[in-house]
């Protein structure tokens, strides 16, 4: 894992932060579903964003990760997919940093 690709991470999820504060309350609900729905918290903005963070710190830190979490060749290979399927078309992203076909899911 390279720290560009770390620092890159930190920057796009930030940005992601701040584009949803600048969202109208409840712009990110797919067309249909009303906030009083349960799966509407799927949708959170901010779950996506802790969930993407944590990820994070369970890189830098592995006694961050939960007991159900894998080793740091799981982490880096999902760091790597976060990376190519979330944010693949900014600026900036790498395709040297795409997960390899032969890693595990």
């Amino acid at each position: 894992m390279t720290a560009e690709l770390i620092t890159w991470l930190h920057e796009q999820i930030d940005a992601d932060e701040v584009a949803a504060a600048n969202q109208p309350p409840m712009a990110w609900l797919p067309e249909g579903l009303s906030p009083d729905n349960p799966l509407a918290a799927l949708y959170s903005p901010a779950r996506t964003i802790a969930m993407r963070r944590d990820l994070l710190a369970a890189w830098r830190d592995p006694e961050h990760a939960g007991t159900q979490d894998h080793d740091s060749h799981s982490i880096d290979w999902s760091l790597r997919v976060l990376a190519a399927t979330a944010y693949s078309n900014r600026p900036g992203y790498r395709e040297e940093w795409a997960p390899a076909d032969d890693e595990p899911a």
